[in-house]
Formats: C-alpha cells, sequence, structure tokens
C-alpha cells in the first residue's frame, strides 16, 4: 500500500479555528481506484477526549485503513450567546478569548491522537482536525454535511449501545438526524482490527429489506458476513416460512445467512444468537426505534452484556432511499 503526503495548516474561520491535516481529495479519491478501495472517503470522528471516544477512535481508524480512508476529528465547543448584552470591553475580551482557549486546548490534544494512532498502527491514515464552534449534536451534523462524511463513529457518550440509542444522548439525537450511517461504540468495545460478523435483525418489513441491501454494500467492503436474524416467539413454523419467502431474493449470496431463532424473549434470543454468530457490529434503522425501544424497555432489568459491548451501526431510512 502506497504513502499519501500530507501537510498541516492552521485556519481561522468567522466562528471556529481549525487545524487540519491537509490532503488532496481527488488524488486521495484516485489512490483508492488505483488500489481498488471502496470509495467511502471520509469518516468523522466526534471527540470530548473521554475515555469512551478514545475507544471510538481506534475503532474509526481500523474502519478507515481497511477501507482506505480519512478520518476527520471534531471537537466541539459552545458558549453563552451575548448578542443581547452590552459587556464592558474587558468582559468582551475574555468573551472572545474563549476560541482561542479551545484552540489552544484542542492543538494539545492533536499529538495525543497522532500517538493513540501510532501506538495502534495506524499512523499512516489520513487526519483532518477541526474545531467547531456551537451545540455538539449542531456542530456534528453541519460538520458531517460540510464536508459530505460517508460514516460517522462515536462513542457512547456515558452510556452502553442501547442506552445511548433510547434515551437522549448526544449520540442517540445524531442517530436520529444524521444523513450518513452512523455507528456508536461502547466504552468497553474491544476490537481485533476486524468487522467480521454484522448483524441485522429483522421483522420482514420492507424497510429491512432496504436496510440490508445497504449491508450487503457496507459487508463487501469489509469483508465480512451478513447474518440477518429474526426471533421467533410463537413456537410454531410461521416464521420458519416468512424468513424463507423473506430471504429468497438473497438465497445465493454465499456471504449472508438467515437465521429464525424460537424464544418467547426477543432480546434473550437475539442476545443468544448474536454471542453464537459471534457478532462485531448489530445494524439498525432508525425508524425501527419504537420496536427495538419496546424490546429493550421490557428487559431493562436484565443483563444483556453482549449487546452493551458491541457497536451499533444506524442507518436513515430516508438517506438510503435517495441512494
Amino acid at each position: 500500500m502506497g504513502w499519501i503526503k500530507c501537510r498541516e495548516m492552521v485556519l481561522f474561520g468567522e466562528s471556529s479555528l481549525y487545524t487540519i491535516l491537509a490532503i488532496s481529495l481527488r488524488s486521495f479519491e484516485a489512490f483508492c481506484v488505483e488500489n481498488g478501495k471502496p470509495l467511502m472517503k471520509k469518516i468523522l470522528y466526534p471527540t470530548d477526549f473521554s475515555d469512551t471516544a478514545e475507544n471510538a477512535f481506534i475503532f474509526a481508524l481500523q474502519i478507515a485503513d481497511h477501507l482506505g480512508a480519512s478520518v476527520i476529528t471534531l471537537h466541539a465547543f459552545d458558549r453563552p450567546d451575548i448578542s443581547d448584552f452590552n459587556l464592558p470591553g474587558v468582559l468582551r475580551e475574555v468573551y472572545d478569548s474563549i476560541d482561542l482557549e479551545e484552540f489552544e486546548n484542542y492543538e494539545d490534544e492533536i499529538p495525543v491522537l497522532r500517538d493513540i494512532a501510532t501506538d495502534n498502527g495506524y499512523y499512516h491514515v489520513p487526519m483532518v482536525h477541526v474545531l467547531e464552534e456551537g451545540a455538539p449534536v449542531s456542530a456534528i451534523l453541519r460538520t458531517a454535511n460540510k464536508n459530505k462524511a460517508d460514516l460517522i463513529v462515536m462513542g457512547a457518550t456515558g452510556a452502553g449501545m442501547m442506552e445511548a440509542f433510547f434515551f437522549g444522548t448526544i449520540s442517540g439525537k445524531v442517530m436520529e438526524e444524521a444523513h450518513c450511517p452512523v455507528i456508536v461504540v461502547p466504552t468497553d468495545a474491544a476490537f481485533d482490527g476486524l468487522i467480521d460478523h454484522i448483524g441485522v435483525a429483522t421483522n420482514f418489513s420492507q424497510d429491512d429489506a432496504v436496510l440490508i441491501e445497504a449491508l450487503r454494500k457496507f459487508r463487501d467492503m469489509m469483508g465480512s458476513h451478513l447474518h440477518v436474524i429474526h426471533v421467533d416467539t410463537t413456537s410454531n413454523s410461521e416464521g420458519q416460512e416468512q424468513m424463507k419467502k423473506f430471504y429468497e431474493p438473497w438465497q445465493n449470496d454465499k456471504k449472508m445467512t438467515c437465521h429464525c431463532v424460537v424464544n418467547k424473549d426477543i432480546n434473550e434470543g437475539l442476545e443468544a444468537c448474536m454471542v453464537e454468530k459471534k457478532i462485531d457490529l448489530l445494524a439498525i434503522l432508525s425508524q425501527r426505534r419504537s420496536w427495538f425501544d419496546e424490546i429493550f424497555e421490557k428487559n431493562r432489568a436484565k443483563e444483556m452484556s453482549y449487546q452493551q459491548s458491541i457497536p451499533l451501526m444506524v442507518y436513515q431510512l430516508e438517506s438510503l432511499n435517495t441512494k
């Protein structure tokens, strides 16, 4: 694999300050095509420099390394709106200095990010470092749209995988509103550098079929195996028959397997299948939140340790229908 030379620049925007490790996008795309890499080119990694965020950074680097992509690191900071206040000159200078202080703090963290990349064998992954003013969710979405990010990888911001999706955390809100897939990485997730097995739960809806098509593309990029999982709570043959009919369009796909699990408890059945098949990443549609919410609320008191320790990948149905 060849190397791409980068140069470092400091840019001052109207409302934010940036430290950027810049590469030529055109030459990078040519490099990807020449080396047979799929063009998922940009991975956005928002960070608050917590342990959870660091784990997500390693995961983002691993995906970027596999795909030949670049990583955009983002730190967002917010400050109060004082436009309606007539501040004395000294206080105005203090307020204006927040930008510079945040910039200096972020500048100090950039070598730490490089050290993490180097220690994990990913120093060669191209990185762009961005400091953005604004509330975290809006800053993440704005940066993703502005840079046309293909994927967002972030930590669970103090919650487990499922809690992040259901209970209004920053990562949960980003998953609801992002126009690209979002992967949320729990603090205790462990990686070997590969995503060997991707899981997706289905109740045989047409929306699930759209998601599966998107996951087949991502699976091919990652060299993974896709597992389509249905939990049958009826203990009869109806689930098996539905799965057979639903799976028919992909029956010749050698890198995809369907599983119909019989269990009166959907979450327990899903958990058991994920453990048995060693699922590394669980995918879900954001629009299916109500279905998973019902499942999760019924089982919230139970210890679903495996589901809490693997990353969750969320797609927006609207974005899939436009591709």
